[in-house]
């Protein structure tokens, strides 16, 4: 006897309902600095990772 799993086909989406899922910025949204260089924020990264 042959014991097997069939698994159903997964529903695959089209890239434009993908793209309606994902959040949007506002159009005037801009990055704020942080005021930390960039070896400060690899000193906390490197902290943090050990």
């Amino acid at each position: 006897m042959q014991d097997t799993t069939r698994l159903k086909p997964t529903e695959s989406r089209h890239g434009a309902d993908i793209a309606a899922m994902q959040p949007r910025a506002a159009a005037d949204w801009k990055p704020q600095p942080c005021g930390l260089s960039r070896e400060e924020l690899r000193r906390i990264v490197r902290k943090m990772l050990g």
